[in-house]
């Protein structure tokens, strides 16, 4: 959370669009040359899985290149099978969606491994939550075992532990090990 004193420096026009142009452009950078990196590729090819030419990918991962558009972030999103998100924010928001620059918080989850860890977590689940996780799923016209996970009431065991340590923010497969071994 941003607190009062951090947001006083944006009072000031000039220094509030200066740090939001460079922090909007280094930070699509950086999440573009995480994401190519996550995937282990050169520039090279990442061009070529993108549709791009290398120079276009390095200009794209130079914190200087402002002229992103819209269009070559979805064409990226979709080749590398991630999601993009674009929307206007308050500025506090804005400062704590942007703060962490490491790579971990620079390169998304692709749908396959976000399909994986969910098999995963439902495997843990076991048995007789799995069938309840179907049941959920087909009645909340086809939610994901994270939100079955999070909206559960704690009175369905296993899966209450896994529910209350997921909405603390505790990982869930770790608790839902623990949990079905209660």
């Amino acid at each position: 959370m941003t607190d009062r004193k951090s947001l006083e420096k944006f009072a000031s026009k000039k220094y509030r669009d200066g740090y939001l142009q460079s922090r909007v452009r280094g930070f699509v950078a950086y999440q573009i040359q995480s994401l190519r990196e996550k995937l282990e590729l050169t520039q090279a090819q990442f061009a070529e899985l993108t549709g791009k030419k290398q120079s276009v990918i390095s200009r794209l991962e130079s914190t200087e290149y402002g002229k992103v558009t819209v269009q070559t972030l979805l064409d990226i999103a979709c080749a590398t099978d991630v999601a993009l998100v674009v929307k206007f924010a308050s500025y506090p928001e804005f400062l704590d969606q942007t703060r962490n620059m490491s790579n971990e918080a620079l390169q998304p989850r692709t749908i396959q491994q976000s399909l994986s860890e969910s098999q995963n977590l439902l495997q843990q689940l076991g048995g007789s939550a799995y069938r309840t996780f179907l049941e959920y799923q087909t009645s909340q016209g086809g939610s994901t075992v994270q939100d079955y996970v999070a909206n559960d009431n704690a009175n369905r065991a296993p899966v209450g532990a896994a529910s209350r340590a997921y909405s603390r923010g505790t990982p869930v497969l770790g608790q839902l090990s623990q949990a079905g071994a209660a």
